[in-house]
């Protein structure tokens, strides 16, 4: 296949789906503009501006929508990293240490939060997990694909697009800039913005089917991955011919096998492919909100009269003066009669109730908002809230399932561009700074001391046990610096945290109902431990970390499971000898006192029987 088949066979696929996916755009675009407020045609405004009435929304949809936004940022969690074998768990703990500096790197928690945004609002969030150049080297890279320019195979069924033939991203350039940007596809660009001579359009985002603005000399380019083989392969093109030719993609997989780094979800998927979200089944019942008040407000201010012909006033001036809070005109009782209209703006606001309560009960209620709960005990909020949460599980489900995605994909990068030794930060906190070292060479005397149990964070601590008289920590020294004075010992003999050999499974935390049942438990241990017996209290200060919202909390229960320093053990076996002393001492004197005392009491006894037999 040539390269002319190549385009016409990418290009047919992006026009397929732009022209399939049309109607669902559609729908998108009108989710958007009600979340926006814009919920009155320009038909309606004149309307309502002929009445005399403003043109009034109350939108009810941003409020629910906004309700699940803080909903996905409280139940954020973050990736963590466990190993396929016992031992790679140092290693696993520095891939996820890694995961979550590319993730603090990239901004990932907005950038999710806007993927959920779409997720909620336009029914799909789509998310490039490429790379970019920093001055460390190749760094993984998240980048957030705003939803009408990312397009996909429309024969898609699943809601994250796994059966997908292609998928891909459409961009808007001006002329020149893509020249300077892709100078080998140059005369691909200029043909594609000459052929858009006839074209007339002045918008930024230039309606379906057209590839370039002539008048602004802007040309639209494609970046496409697709199956070809069984293998993803991409390009990028425009109408006039290709600006990065067809090839396998350049992102790997774990298995080290071409994928598409473009990693998307939708809410929901009806049954003729169209995706859609929370936004959609409120649209009706915010029309109905709209036209019932319009309709109420205008009855409310209008009235029916019959007007009798022997007045010979006409309607027109009747209607004008009943219309005037001092309205006046001529005629005998009875000649002008009002008739009642309440029924029917009672009608009105009772609709209007009806679709208010509609669409509070859609999506994100009341209850798990915190809001309309009275004077109810803590305990039945929470609970309240966590059933309110089940109306949220597709929503939380579909942002952690994109996420893990993007984690998986963050990992696959850097294993494929870390290659040489790499040190990152993983703490913010300037008195706790912590490194993490990558492809770190390790020597025959480093190796050594780990068969030894001894890390290189534990040898201060050991040196100082050994000055204080410690043998077994003295002789570990006394070994290790021995060896130190052979050349051997700087001999590179294997390689630390290599990340093109770890092989770990990456996972988050469940938890849709875990801000209620996390903060539940955390007061109900924090209730315990004060008056807990001392062999428990370990447990629930671990207990008690794990609920909390500390920012730090895996570091200091991490913390709380290492065995102390061979001084810390010397000083608590000190510490029980001692008070273990203290109570021995404490029972002999307690068991001496009372012994005097029967003592006492017996001579006490014996006197007064000698007493009475004397007399």
């Amino acid at each position: 296949m040539t390269l002319d088949d190549d385009l016409y066979v990418l290009v047919r696929q992006f026009e397929a789906s732009e022209d399939s996916t049309r109607e669902a755009r559609d729908l998108s675009e009108r989710c958007r503009d009600y979340f926006d407020g814009k919920q009155l045609t320009a038909d309606e405004e004149t309307a309502l501006n002929k009445r005399g009435q403003p043109p009034v929304v109350f939108n009810e949809i941003a409020p629910k929508v906004k309700t699940l936004q803080g909903l996905e940022k409280q139940t954020r969690k973050d990736p963590k990293a466990f190993p396929r074998n016992p031992a790679d768990q140092a290693a696993a703990d520095a891939a996820t240490d890694a995961i979550r500096f590319v993730c603090d790197a990239s901004n990932w928690d907005d950038k999710r939060s806007a993927a959920g945004r779409n997720l909620i609002v336009e029914g799909t969030g789509a998310v490039f997990v490429g790379v970019k150049q920093t001055r460390d080297g190749i760094d993984p890279d998240i980048r957030k694909l705003p939803w009408d320019r990312f397009y996909f195979d429309p024969h898609s069924a699943e809601d994250d697009f796994t059966d997908a033939a292609y998928k891909g991203t459409v961009v808007w350039m001006d002329l020149t800039d893509a020249r300077q940007k892709y100078p080998e596809g140059e005369e691909a660009l200029v043909d594609t913005w000459k052929g858009a001579a006839d074209a007339n359009t002045y918008d930024d985002r230039p309606k379906w089917n057209l590839w370039a603005d002539y008048k602004r000399q802007r040309v639209r380019l494609c970046e496409h991955y697709w199956r070809k083989g069984g293998v993803w392969h991409y390009a990028i093109f425009t109408k006039g011919g290709f600006v990065v030719p067809p090839q396998p993609s350049p992102y790997l997989d774990e298995m080290g096998q071409p994928e598409c780094p473009i990693h998307a979800i939708s809410l929901y998927v009806d049954r003729d492919n169209n995706r859609y979200g929370e936004v959609k089944a409120m649209l009706s019942p915010q029309d109905e909100i709209n036209k019932r008040r319009s309709k109420a407000l205008h009855i409310v201010n209008t009235r029916q009269v019959r007007v009798s012909p022997a007045t010979g006033l006409s309607p027109d001036a009747v209607r004008k003066e009943l219309a005037r809070p001092d309205g006046i005109f001529m005629g005998e009782q009875g000649d002008v009669e009002v008739l009642q209209t309440f029924d029917m703006a009672q009608g009105n606001l009772n609709l209007l109730l009806d679709a208010r309560e509609h669409i509070q009960r859609t999506g994100a209620n009341s209850a798990m908002a915190g809001k309309d709960v009275g004077a109810q005990s803590g305990k039945a909020i929470a609970l309240q809230q966590m059933g309110g949460m089940t109306e949220a599980a597709d929503f939380l489900d579909c942002v952690r399932r994109l996420s893990l995605s993007v984690y998986r994909a963050v990992w696959n990068r850097i294993k494929q561009h870390w290659k040489e030794q790499r040190w990152i930060r993983v703490t913010d906190n300037e008195s706790n700074v912590r490194f993490v070292g990558f492809n770190r060479p390790v020597t025959m005397l480093q190796a050594m001391a780990q068969q030894m149990g001894v890390t290189k964070e534990q040898l201060p601590q050991i040196e100082q046990a050994a000055q204080a008289g410690d043998e077994q920590a003295a002789a570990i020294v006394q070994e290790l610096r021995a060896f130190a004075q052979d050349p051997r010992s700087q001999m590179v003999v294997g390689t630390e945290n290599s990340v093109a050999e770890t092989d770990v499974d990456i996972v988050m935390d469940e938890g849709v109902d875990t801000p209620t049942i996390q903060a539940e438990q955390f007061e109900v241990v924090a209730k315990m431990l004060p008056g807990a017996p001392p062999q428990l209290q370990p447990v629930l200060w671990k207990a008690l970390f794990k609920n909390s919202a500390f920012r730090d909390k895996d570091e200091v229960i991490k913390a709380m499971e290492q065995p102390p320093a061979p001084e810390q053990a010397m000083m608590q076996e000190v510490q029980m000898a001692g008070a273990k002393a203290e109570v021995e001492k404490t029972q002999s004197e307690t068991a001496k006192n009372m012994a005097q005392a029967g003592k006492m009491e017996a001579d006490a006894m014996l006197s007064g029987y000698s007493a009475g037999l004397a007399a």
